[in-house]
């Protein structure tokens, strides 16, 4: 049985794109795992926008891993902490908010090129964005969703 892998901020690479877009680089094995998690609840067949996964509890390996994505992120741009238009502003100050950028595998990020490496050959590898539910909102506190 292999063993649930463990995020620390000191895992997490953030960068940003030629393009300026905000990127949080972790190890495979996570992005692996966030992608999965990403698609859970939502319809492979399905076509068109906003789609949301499944609710992830808060105190599931999902939700925990990441709001490390998160304080890795604030901790690099501490600016964005104190934007309440930003998602991670939100976060900051109400303990829930989002992550609008990329969670990425290490081996599908050109840090050189800052660019991806063998675009689309590393979808498995790819979040875009992330979500936790404020304490605004009851039971579903803590909680992390992906999507539009």
């Amino acid at each position: 049985m292999s063993r649930t892998p463990v995020l620390s901020t000191s895992d997490v690479t953030v960068t940003t794109d030629n393009s300026g877009r905000l990127y949080a680089i972790v190890p495979d094995e996570i992005a692996r795992r966030l992608n999965a998690a990403s698609r859970e609840g939502i319809d492979p067949n399905a076509r068109g926008a906003y789609f949301r996964s499944v609710t992830h509890p808060a105190d599931s390996w999902t939700a925990t891993t990441v709001r490390t994505v998160f304080e890795s992120v604030l901790s690099a741009r501490p600016e964005m902490g104190q934007d309440l238009s930003s998602g991670l502003g939100l976060y900051r100050t109400h303990d829930g908010g989002d992550f609008r950028g990329f969670i990425v595998g290490e081996s599908a990020w050109d840090s050189a090129a800052r660019w991806w490496r063998e675009y689309g050959q590393h979808d498995d590898l790819i979040t875009q964005g992330a979500a936790i539910a404020t304490r605004g909102c009851g039971s579903r506190a803590g909680t992390c969703t992906f999507g539009d």
